[in-house]
């Protein structure tokens, strides 16, 4: 897929569940008129600080696939690297999570992770099981059967799991399981609800490393199937809201790729990060990626503005319900972004970054 330089650098039962439960209807419907979204994002941002992430060789990360905040640790994921790095508020090192292998504690691959107050949660596809490790140290506590394939998996505000599961052209999971995209599930991977049920033959036109993502309402979850969100509170508890493109995919067309992309329809191109009253995030126009901030309240839709970075939204890859965070380990970019107007790190951050090391981007909003 295209892609604009400076943008893009600115840029869902077990036999003991009788029936799966209702979707509810419809609360909200969002318009979203990519077109004429205003170039105002800088506006809700009051500052931008930068956090150097220590430096050491097995910390080291290709990118972040996923980021949790959780027990006032920072929790980045590399799937490819196959490891999970954690840091604390200061940037300090406290552990690195990377076991793979073939042995009784390790994984084949991390497909998704999850944190809680106490554990961080693997999920190994290859073997079909969830690794459980010490959230504070990173240390191998017990391993559990996963019956079913999944590519994201968090954790509900109830305490039980969510997990999901997306169809894709051409592939089938590797053991027999209900045709359904999310399964929820208590702390023993005992099922207590599954939804979105999807038929042979259906499936999403293109795939993302994540599918939910956490705020203070609740777990949001979106895919390529549908323009609509959906919000979880619980194993019961899902709201629906629909969301309407101004250039959406027409319904016989959402499985081709090729005429969505040679007509450059909207579609979701990430799961937005809910972040106070806003939503976050990276929607396709005419084939190039586009970060956009949703007002819920007033229901504006803004952008970075494609000349000045001053105050410009590096794309995020989480929050912590007060601030959100951005990953930057490229220097070249950084200057890049500095010669078009960006904040500027502290002379040690500056350093930190040039001589290869990794930086938390903070943005704290009005």
């Amino acid at each position: 897929m295209k892609g604009l330089v400076f943008v893009t650098l600115l840029l869902l039962v077990s036999a003991c569940v009788k029936e799966k439960k209702a979707i509810t209807q419809t609360e909200k419907v969002w318009n979203l008129d990519i077109e004429n979204a205003d170039t105002l994002l800088r506006h809700y941002i009051d500052s931008i600080t930068f956090l150097p992430l220590e430096d050491k060789a097995d910390a080291m990360l290709y990118g972040v696939d996923k980021f949790v905040v959780r027990n006032g640790l920072f929790y980045l994921a590399d799937f490819r690297a196959g490891k999970i790095v954690a840091y604390d508020a200061k940037g300090h090192l406290k552990f690195v999570l990377a076991s793979r292998g073939g042995g009784p504690k390790e994984y084949l691959e991390i497909k998704s992770f999850a944190v809680d107050s106490s554990f961080i949660y693997v999920v190994d596809n290859y073997r079909h099981k969830v690794l459980v490790y010490n959230g504070k140290n990173g240390q191998y506590e017990r391993t559990l059967n996963l019956p079913f394939v999944v590519w994201d998996m968090e954790i509900l505000p109830d305490g039980n799991f969510i997990f999901a599961y997306i169809p894709y052209k051409d592939g089938t999971p590797n053991i027999k399981q209900d045709k359904y995209k999310i399964f929820i599930t208590d702390k023993e991977l005992n099922v207590l609800n599954k939804l979105f049920e999807y038929k042979e033959g259906q499936f999403d036109f293109i795939g993302r490393p994540c599918y939910f993502t956490s705020s203070e309402q609740g777990v949001v979850f979106t895919s390529a199937s549908s323009d609509n969100l959906y919000l979880f509170a619980g194993k019961d508890s899902v709201r629906q809201i629909e969301v309407k493109f101004r250039k959406g995919i027409p319904e016989q067309q959402r499985q081709n790729l090729e005429l969505i992309d040679e007509n450059g329809y909207n579609y979701w191109a990430n799961t937005p990060i809910w972040y106070k009253d806003y939503i976050i995030f990276m929607v396709s126009h005419d084939g190039f990626l586009f970060d956009y901030v949703y007002n819920t309240e007033n229901g504006q839709l803004s952008k970075n503005d494609s000349v000045n970075a001053y105050k410009g939204l590096l794309t995020p890859v989480g929050t912590d319900g007060k601030h959100l965070f951005s990953y930057l380990n490229d220097y070249l970019t950084y200057q890049e972004l500095i010669e078009h107007g960006f904040t500027r790190a502290d002379k040690e951050a500056e350093q930190h970054l040039e001589h290869e090391g990794a930086l938390l981007v903070v943005y704290t909003w009005h």
